[in-house]
């Protein structure tokens, strides 16, 4: 298997980073406060909602990485 090199840490991919972090953050905090005042859901029904969408990209990732790998091997 062929190693990947780790892509180097510039100023832009640091800030790309920080900017992620943000965006991710008050997206968070949007659906929690639609999830909880406008949808009035219950903490476990969120936590549960959101552990399943969770499976659903890793394994979306898996096998994208399995069809991935048997096309290198070709």
């Amino acid at each position: 298997m062929p190693k990947i090199p780790m892509p180097k840490l510039s100023v832009r991919v640091v800030g790309q980073l920080v900017v992620a972090a943000i965006v991710a953050l008050v997206a968070a905090a949007a659906l929690d406060y639609i999830a909880h005042s406008q949808l009035e859901l219950s903490p476990d029904a969120v936590r549960g909602g959101a552990l399943n969408g969770a499976s659903l990209v890793v394994a979306f990732l898996l096998v994208a990485g399995i069809g991935r790998s048997q096309k290198d091997k070709r």
